[in-house]
């Protein structure tokens, strides 16, 4: 299996935990509803820096956190989290089986990582494959009409140079009855699932925003086009997040919310 680290890795800690801290602080109620026991085995998708990871790890046996990024691991492992790796959660699976870990873990969490993976249904495979006969698991990420007003910013300002816009989102944003049949069909009992709005008010502004999260869209351009990308999606989407009286960014999330046990 290729090690995600040999690949390239365009994301950037100190961009992550400066312009979009409260991916980590504002679902904190997530963490209660994994209610971690002292005896569990978790592993968790898409760990990033590992805020989320850390506190897990507290609370449990033991806590791996996997993430895709070298750069976000080893922000992680900075951060004092014990066991985390880079594994890529779009091979799961495979993963899972080189390592031993099949039917090993009592519960899988993951926060604002799922929609990054392409191939759900592999994923969901992965989670399968991790999880204990009864296991759960409890996530939250982005659902339909996720960001929606930068995401067609975005697609419109590519279409404009040549590019297929939509074709470089980097995200995948299901809806609840996708992803309830996703679950189903992969063996899941599903407790809840929710897909609600969450307006969040950005702690710096939207280029900060797109330099965290946008630049797998734009990441094969060069400088000046980069730029002129990012100046033109802003100019688009400021009509709907911004608000001129204070000067504060305020983007639409749209999340899905997910508890379910493997039967």
């Amino acid at each position: 299996m290729e090690s995600p680290s040999a690949q390239t890795d365009s994301w950037s800690p100190s961009n992550y935990s400066y312009h979009a801290r409260f991916v980590s602080t504002i679902p904190q109620d997530l963490v209660s509803l994994l209610s971690p026991k002292s005896h569990e085995r978790i592993l968790d998708i898409g760990c990033g820096d590992g805020v989320l990871t850390f506190q897990i790890q507290q609370m449990c046996k033991e806590c791996i956190g996997i993430d895709k990024s070298s750069r976000m691991v080893e922000a992680a492992r900075a951060a004092g989290c014990k066991d985390v790796r880079v594994v890529d959660g779009g091979r799961l699976k495979e993963w899972a089986i080189s390592e031993g870990f099949e039917g090993t873990f009592d519960a899988v969490f993951s926060n604002a990582a799922l929609h990054w993976i392409k191939n759900q249904e592999a994923v969901v495979e992965g989670i399968r494959t991790c999880l204990k006969l009864g296991g759960r698991l409890v996530l939250e990420m982005g659902g339909k009409g996720n960001v929606q007003v930068i995401e067609k910013s975005m697609a419109s300002a590519l279409d404009k140079r040549g590019y297929n816009g939509a074709s470089l989102s980097p995200w995948v944003f299901p809806s609840q009855e996708t992803y309830s049949s996703l679950l189903t069909n992969a063996s899941f009992q599903i407790s809840s699932i929710n897909l609600f709005p969450r307006p969040t008010k950005l702690p710096t502004d939207l280029r900060g925003w797109i330099d965290t999260f946008g630049h797998l869209y734009i990441q094969n351009l060069d400088d000046k086009e980069k730029e002129d990308v990012i100046n033109e999606v802003i100019e688009m989407c400021k009509p709907e997040v911004y608000n001129e009286k204070d000067g504060s960014w305020t983007i639409m999330y749209v999340r899905l919310r997910v508890i379910a046990y493997l039967v």
